[in-house]
């Protein structure tokens, strides 16, 4: 009867010791992502790449604006066949559903352009968050940025500055 009554304390003994408390961390990172040092230079490239999708569709504008001037003046013109009228309408329609879908397609593309810079840039953060997480012994840590959060306890650390110092952000 001892050595079960032995037995059964023994097993029991992991569940009877004190439980580890667990650490909680959060962080604001889409705050700490816009201090990083890598974002001047991204928004740098993207104000360039704005810049040349703009040109190219303003090129645009103006072809198509002077097509539908053109028009403008055959439809004016007696002498203008309406064969003439009607190859220079078409052109016009063509030239606007083109621009239509130059600006959709060109707002894709700086939407991509933004994704595929700021991605790296994002992974490393993730990164850091991670590290700080293994190295503080976390066992969670939390994004603000994801608004799922309800409550946020006096234990919570916010894990800002380790990350930061992980990040060699200043």
């Amino acid at each position: 009867m001892k050595k079960l009554f032995l037995l059964a304390a023994i097993a029991a003994m992991p569940f009877i010791a004190p439980a580890q408390e667990l650490k909680f961390g959060y962080i604001n990172a889409e705050q700490l992502l816009m201090q990083m040092p890598e974002i001047s230079s991204i928004e740098t490239q993207l104000g360039e790449y704005s810049a040349k999708l703009k040109k190219e569709l303003e090129e645009m504008q103006v072809e198509a604006q002077k097509q539908y001037e053109k028009l403008q003046e055959m439809l004016q013109d007696k002498d203008a066949t309406p064969m003439k009228r009607s190859n220079q309408q078409d052109l016009v329609e063509t030239l606007a559903k083109n621009l239509q879908n130059a600006e959709r397609v060109m707002a894709q593309d700086y939407q991509n352009k933004q994704m595929e810079l700021i991605q790296p840039v994002r992974a490393r953060l993730m990164k850091a968050m991670e590290t700080v997480g293994k190295k503080n012994n976390f066992f969670m840590i939390f994004n603000l940025d994801a608004e799922a959060i309800v409550y946020k306890a006096d234990k919570a650390v916010d894990v800002t500055a380790l990350v930061k110092k992980e990040l060699d952000i200043k």
